[in-house]
C-alpha cells in the first residue's frame, strides 16, 4: 500500500537493552549519545546465543528477551506542524509496547503481531521531535515458538490533513464474475475521517489500472462527513475482460483512491488488488475462479533464521521462490498475522493464504511443553477479553484487500474446543469476522476432533465454524487410517481442510538410522505419503497445510534451538524432503533426486538404502556403471480404495504405491547414477559421488535486496561438494561491510548468529552481509583450518 505523504523511518534509531525507573528514557532532552545506532527492522535476540537458563525456555528458543528502548529524532517544518496531522504506524513490535513523543505517552499495543498507529498531532513541535518506544518482552515464557524482541517490522510517519482516508479504510470485493469471464463487478468502500471542527463535503474517485498502467475502469462518489466523525463512501465498478488472480497467474491491478475537498486533492493512496472468486464446497473442496484447486500448503512461523523475527521482504522472496519451486501453492500464517509485505509476496507470487489471529483465547498453554496449562500462563490469553475484538478487526481490515487470503482463522489448537464455552467464543469471533467480511469463511485449526472423550472437540464448536480445520487427522486411534472419512459420512455438508499435518522431519544431510529428535531417513516420508494419497484422491478435502515448509526457531528442547520439521532449513538450504514434495506437487518440471550421500568409508559391502524422489515414470539406478535395476514410479494419487467415501461397504486393499523408490545397494565407493524416463525418453539424470576430503572453500554469491548472501560450500579437489563435511569456517571483512550473521541450518549449533565463525552442516554454510554505503566496495574473507583463504568482493 502506498499512502500519500507517508515516509518509511527505519533509519538512525538508537537502542538500549535495559529498562529505567519510570520513563526517563522517553524524555526529549535525555542524553542517548552512548546508545547503539541501528536500522530497523531489529530483533535484539539475534545478538545473543540461546541460553538454557533464559526464561523464554524451550518454546521461545531460549532467547534472551527482556526490556529494551528505542529513540529517534524527527525534524518537522513549522508550516507542517501548524497545518497537518501526523501519525506513527508500527507494523509489528514484540511484545508489549509503549510509544512516547517528546516525553509524552501517545499509545502502544499489547499484542506483538498486529499493526497499530498512534496520532501524535498534539505532541509534536516545530523542529526536533523525539520518538521513544519501550518494548517489554520480559514476561516469559509467553509463546510456544520463537517470537524475537523489539521493533521487528517497518515503521512509517504519515502526514495528512483534516480530511483523509482511514488507515485501513479501503475495501474491495469481487461481487460477480460472469460465467464466460468477460465482466467482473467490484464493490468499493472507502472510510473517510474528518478531524476538523466543521462538517465536510468530499468527493472520492477510484481508478483501476492494469500492469501496463492503462486505466481500465473508474467511478466516484460524494460523501458528507460530520465534524470529528467518519463516513463510508460506496460505489460499484465494472471491469471488462478481467484477468483473474490465481495461484498460477497471480495478476494484480492497481487501485488508486483519491479524496477531494472541492477541487483540492487532500488524500491519495494506491494498493494492489486481485479479481477472483474463491469458494469452498462440500463436494469439490476449494474452487478458485470456477476450477477445483487442491491446496498444497505449508505452515510457516515468522522468523527467518539468522535474521530472527526481523522482517525483510527480499529475504522472504527468496524463501518463497524455493517454496514455489517445490510446488507449494498455499501458506498458513502460523499462528499470528504476518508482516503486510509477507502478504504482498503471497499476492505477487500466487499463494493461497490462511490468515490466523492467535494461538490461545481465554485458556493459556504451557509454552515449554506444548500442552494446555491449568496454571497462569502469560500470552494472548492474558488480554484476550480486553483486546481480542480489536486485534481481530485490525487483522481483517489491514489484510482485507489481499486476494491471496481465502480463509480467516480465529485460532490454533484452542483449549476451549473441548469445553461447552468454546462454541460461544467461536460464535462471538465468527460474528466479528462476518461483520467485517461477508465473503471469506471462518475456520479454526482443531487438533482434538476425534481425541479421547475427555478432551475431544465439542460438536457445537465445530458446527459454529464455516470450514472445519483438521490438525493431525491421522493420529486418532482406530480411525487414524481413515482420516476424514468417518466425519464425511457423519457430516456430509461439512467443509473440510487439513490445517496442519505432518511433513518430513529431519536435519539436512543426517542419514543416521536412529537418534534423538530425528527420523530414520528411510521411513521419514511414509506418514505424509499415506495422508497425501488420501487427500489428493478425495475431492471434498480442500487440501492440506503441512507442518512446516521451513525450519523455525523455538519449540525444541535443549540442546536444540529450533524445530526441524521443514523441507527447507533456516539458512534456506533445501533438504531431501524438498525434493520429495517437489516430486508429488510440482507437475510443471521433472524431479529426480537421490539420497543419501555416498561417503561411507569403512562400510564397504554393507547395504545402504538408496531412495529416489521422482515424478518420472521409470528410473534406472547404476552403481559405477553397472545397472542395479529399473523401477517404476507410483503416480499420485494412489491409495487403494475400491469404492467412494459414501458406499455402505468401504474396502481398503494394501498397496505398494509408495511415493518414492527404494533400492538396497551394497556400499562401494564411486558413483551412483539415476536415469529418469518418461515414456521411452531419458528426461533427467541425477548423480551422487563419493568425494575426496575437503581441499578448498567454494562460494556462490547472490544479491538479495540490500543484502549479499554468500553460500559457502566444502569442495574436494575436483570441485565436488563434500556432503558430510562439518568444518568450522571463520570470516573477516573490511569496514565497508556490515556483517549480519552466519547460519548452516544446524539446530544443535548454539552459538550466536553474529559470531564470526561457524561450523558447516552437510558441507554448506550461509553468510550474510550488507554494504554500509551503496556504491562502495566491500571485501570479505573466509578461512577453514588447513585451507587457503577465500576472498570475495561484494
Amino acid at each position: 500500500m502506498e499512502l500519500k505523504d507517508t515516509s518509511l523511518i527505519n533509519q538512525n534509531w538508537k537502542f538500549n537493552l535495559e529498562d529505567c525507573n519510570g520513563d526517563i528514557f522517553a524524555g526529549a532532552e535525555y542524553d542517548d549519545s552512548s546508545w547503539e545506532v541501528l536500522t530497523l527492522p531489529h530483533d535484539w535476540d539475534t545478538f545473543f546465543a540461546p541460553d538454557k537458563d533464559n526464561k523464554s525456555g524451550a518454546g521461545g528458543g531460549y532467547a534472551k528477551a527482556g526490556t529494551g528502548w528505542y529513540r529517534k529524532e524527527v525534524t518537522l517544518k513549522d508550516e507542517d506542524v501548524k497545518e497537518s496531522r501526523y501519525e506513527l504506524i508500527f507494523e509489528g513490535i514484540y511484545m508489549e509496547s509503549t510509544v512516547f513523543v517528546n516525553g509524552k505517552k501517545v499509545g502502544g499495543n499489547n499484542y506483538g503481531y498486529t499493526t497499530f498507529s498512534v496520532d501524535i498531532t498534539d505532541k509534536i513541535v516545530p523542529g526536533k521531535n523525539v520518538i521513544a518506544v519501550k518494548v517489554n518482552n520480559s514476561k516469559q515464557p509467553n509463546s510456544r515458538w520463537y517470537t524475537g524482541s523489539g521493533i521487528y517490522r517497518d515503521v512509517y510517519l504519515r502526514k495528512h490533513g483534516d480530511i483523509c482516508t482511514n488507515l485501513f479504510g479501503v475495501k474491495v470485493d469481487t461481487n460477480t464474475v460472469t460465467d464466460d469471464g468477460t465482466l467482473a463487478t467490484l464493490d468499493l468502500r472507502t472510510k473517510i475521517d474528518n478531524y476538523s471542527d466543521t462538517d465536510k463535503d468530499s468527493v472520492i474517485r477510484w481508478t483501476i489500472k492494469d500492469k501496463s498502467g492503462k486505466e481500465i475502469a473508474a467511478t466516484g462518489a460524494s460523501l458528507w462527513i460530520k465534524s470529528k466523525d467518519s463516513a463510508e463512501a460506496a460505489s460499484m465498478m465494472f471491469v471488462n475482460n478481467p484477468v483473474l488472480w490465481s495461484e498460477k497467474n497471480p495478476y494484480l491491478y492497481s487501485l488508486e483512491t483519491r479524496v477531494y475537498e472541492g477541487e483540492t486533492l487532500v488524500d491519495r493512496r494506491i494498493e494492489k488488488i486481485g479479481i477472483r472468486k474463491a469458494l469452498f464446497t462440500k463436494d469439490k473442496g476449494f474452487v478458485l475462479n470456477g476450477e477445483q484447486v487442491k491446496i498444497k500448503g505449508v505452515c510457516l512461523h515468522h522468523d527467518s533464521g539468522l535474521f530472527g523475527a526481523a522482517f525483510h521482504k527480499e529475504v522472504w522472496s527468496e524463501r518463497f521462490k524455493s517454496l514455489k519451486d517445490m510446488g507449494v501453492n498455499g501458506i498458513r500464517c502460523s499462528h499470528n498475522p504476518p508482516a503486510p509485505a509477507f502478504l504482498d509476496l503471497c499476492d505477487e507470487m500466487g499463494f493461497i493464504v490462511m490468515d490466523e489471529i492467535c494461538d490461545e483465547w481465554t485458556l493459556g498453554k504451557n509454552k515449554n511443553e506444548n500442552y494446555y496449562s491449568d496454571k497462569p500462563s502469560y500470552g494472548f490469553s492474558q488480554f484476550f477479553s480486553l483486546d481480542a475484538e480489536k486485534e481481530l478487526r485490525t487483522m481483517i481490515r489491514r489484510d482485507y484487500n489481499h486476494p491471496s487470503i481465502v480463509l480467516w482463522s480465529i485460532g490454533n489448537e484452542i483449549p476451549e474446543q473441548g469445553y461447552a464455552s468454546g462454541a460461544q467464543i467461536v460464535k462471538m469471533l465468527s460474528d466479528i469476522v462476518h461483520s467485517e467480511d461477508s465473503q471469506r469463511l471462518v475456520t479454526s485449526a482443531c487438533d482434538n476432533i476425534a481425541s479421547l472423550p475427555a478432551i475431544a472437540t465439542k460438536d457445537s464448536f465445530l458446527e459454529a465454524l464455516d470450514v472445519v480445520g483438521y490438525n493431525y487427522v491421522g493420529r486418532w486411534r482406530e480411525r487414524a487410517e481413515r482420516f476424514y472419512e468417518d466425519d464425511k459420512i457423519a457430516h456430509p455438508e461439512r467443509l473440510f481442510i487439513g490445517t496442519e499435518n505432518p511433513s518430513v522431519c529431519g536435519d539436512r544431510g543426517d542419514y543416521s538410522l536412529e537418534g534423538p529428535n530425528n527420523t530414520n531417513y528411510t521411513t521419514a516420508t511414509l506418514t505424509h505419503e499415506a495422508l497425501w494419497r488420501f487427500t489428493a484422491s478425495r475431492d471434498y478435502v480442500a487440501g492440506d497445510y503441512i507442518w512446516t515448509g521451513i525450519d523455525y526457531l523455538g519449540e525444541a528442547h535443549w540442546p536444540r534451538r529450533g524445530a526441524n520439521f521443514g523441507a527447507i532449513d533456516t539458512a534456506g538450504f533445501k533438504k531431501d524432503a524438498f525434493y520429495y514434495f517437489r516430486s508429488i506437487w510440482n507437475k510443471d518440471d521433472v524431479t529426480l533426486h537421490l539420497l543419501p550421500h555416498w561417503n561411507f568409508k569403512g562400510d564397504e559391502g554393507e547395504f545402504k538404502q538408496v531412495l529416489c524422489y521422482t515424478n518420472c515414470e521409470r528410473v534406472k539406478l547404476y552403481l559405477n556403471g553397472r545397472l542395479i535395476s529399473e523401477k517404476s514410479g507410483a503416480a499420485c494419487p494412489r491409495y487403494g480404495a475400491t469404492q467412494s467415501w459414501d458406499d455402505e461397504m468401504r474396502r481398503y486393499h494394501p498397496t505398494t504405491g509408495d511415493l518414492h523408490l527404494s533400492w538396497d545397494v551394497p556400499y562401494e565407493a564411486g558413483e551412483l547414477r539415476a536415469e529418469g524416463y518418461i515414456g521411452d525418453k531419458l528426461v533427467k539424470e541425477c548423480v551422487v559421488k563419493t568425494t575426496g576430503k575437503m581441499s578448498k572453500l567454494a562460494a556462490d554469491v547472490k544479491n538479495v535486496g540490500e543484502f549479499t548472501f554468500v553460500e559457502i560450500s566444502a569442495a574436494d579437489e575436483n570441485g565436488n561438494c563434500v556432503l558430510n563435511e562439518d568444518s568450522v569456517v571463520a570470516v573477516k571483512y573490511d569496514d565497508a561491510a556490515e556483517f549480519i550473521g552466519m547460519d548452516a541450518g544446524n539446530m544443535l549449533d548454539l552459538s550466536c548468529y553474529k559470531e564470526e565463525k561457524r561450523a558447516m552442516l552437510a558441507g554448506k554454510l550461509l553468510a550474510v552481509f550488507r554494504k554500509k554505503e551503496q556504491g562502495s566496495r566491500a571485501t570479505v574473507c573466509f578461512k577453514a583450518e588447513g585451507l587457503s583463504e577465500l576472498n570475495i568482493d561484494i
